[in-house]
This record gives C-alpha cells, structure tokens and sequence, in this order.
C-alpha cells in the first residue's frame, strides 16, 4: 500500500477513547512530518460528567467537545485538525477519508463504518477492558459482537460517582494510534484483541455458523 501524499482521517467519537486518540495521533503525525488531516466527528457538547476521564477541563463545560479537542493544535505545520460537529447517521458522511477510527457508543454508527471499503478500525471499552477489530478481522466476529445495544459508558455504571474511575479506554486508544501508524508505514495490520488491564488477554466467543 502507498501511503496518500495527504492522507485523509476520520475519527467518530470525540470520548475517552476517540479524544485520547487524537492526542496520541497528532502530535506523532507532527513529530514525523507526515501532512495529513485529521477530521474528529461528534455532536456532543462537554459536560461536568465527562471530567475525569475525559480529555476536558472545566473551562471546555458547554462547548463541542470536537472544538475543543482540535483548538490545541490550530499551530501545528502538518497536521490539520477539522472538527465536525455532526453526529454519524448516513453513510455518506464517510466519503472522502482514507482511514477511520471509530470510537463510539452506538452500534449503528459501528455499522455503517464496517460498511466502507476503506481500512478502519472499531474500538470500544468498558471498566479496565477494551476490544477492537479491523476490517481485516473475520466480519461474522464483527458482526457477531455488534448487537443492538443501548448507549454505553466506557465507564462501568456509578463507577463515577465511587471516585473508581477505570482506564481501559487508554488502551483501546493506544491501539487505535498504533493501528493507524501502523497503515502508514505499511507495517502488518494488528489482529483484533479483547483484554482486561486486571486480567490480561480474554477470548473471543465462538463465531456461531
């Protein structure tokens, strides 16, 4: 694969995940010199709720948090952060990217990413866990472990409010970093994985035929 002169990213979801990412992402683009943009896709607006494990402060309270995340980097020379307030509904929303990154709570969002016939990644996380797949992962796996679900925290419910914060959003977002300058630079594409930063290396269900 070679790479695009100016490669085009998207990252949906600016959470725990997809705001960490990006502040993983960037800097290292910068740091290499490799022109790229950086679209980071969400419609939600920073709340006191999302302090803590968020990459937000009190004074972001009431803006997008898209806004927020990118306004750091106005300055920088080869990296060109784009925020977008929307949320993802259609898939034409993903045209015109090269690589995705997708980091959020819903399942339909998930979907119409899988979708692409661009490379992606799917990260997602809960208390100290965190899964990811690729396009190159088994799509019956994905599919498999993309039900119909209700929004969900990368938190465990009340974990908050126990001042027992987790981190395994950390390394779903770390993944995500490795995984794109991973396609960069032609390296092997990582194979999905699911772990638990108490327990180690977890297994995939069976893949029902």
């Amino acid at each position: 694969m070679t790479v695009k002169p100016m490669p085009r990213i998207l990252i949906v979801g600016a959470g725990g995940i997809g705001g960490l990412a990006l502040d993983l992402i960037v800097p290292a683009l910068e740091k290499v010199k490799q022109k790229s943009s950086i679209t980071i896709m969400d419609g939600d607006t920073v709340e006191a709720s999302n302090l803590g494990h968020q990459r937000f402060s009190t004074s972001d309270i009431g803006f997008f948090k898209t806004d927020a995340l990118t306004t750091k980097y106005d300055r920088f020379k080869h990296v060109h952060c784009v925020p977008n307030t929307d949320n993802l509904r259609f898939k034409e929303q993903l045209q015109n990217f090269d690589y995705i990154i997708i980091a959020v709570d819903r399942p339909q969002p998930r979907r119409l990413v899988h979708a692409t016939n661009v490379p992606w990644i799917d990260l997602r996380s809960t208390g100290d866990g965190h899964v990811f797949f690729t396009n190159d992962s088994d799509p019956s796996l994905v599919s498999m472990m993309t039900p119909d679900h209700e929004p969900a925290s990368c938190q465990i419910a009340g974990a908050i409010e126990a001042g027992n914060i987790q981190f395994g959003y950390v390394n779903a977002a770390a993944a995500a970093a490795t995984w794109l300058m991973g396609q960069l630079r032609n390296q092997p594409p990582l194979r999905e994985r699911m772990s638990s930063i108490m327990f180690g290396e977890l297994k995939f269900p069976e893949v029902k035929v």
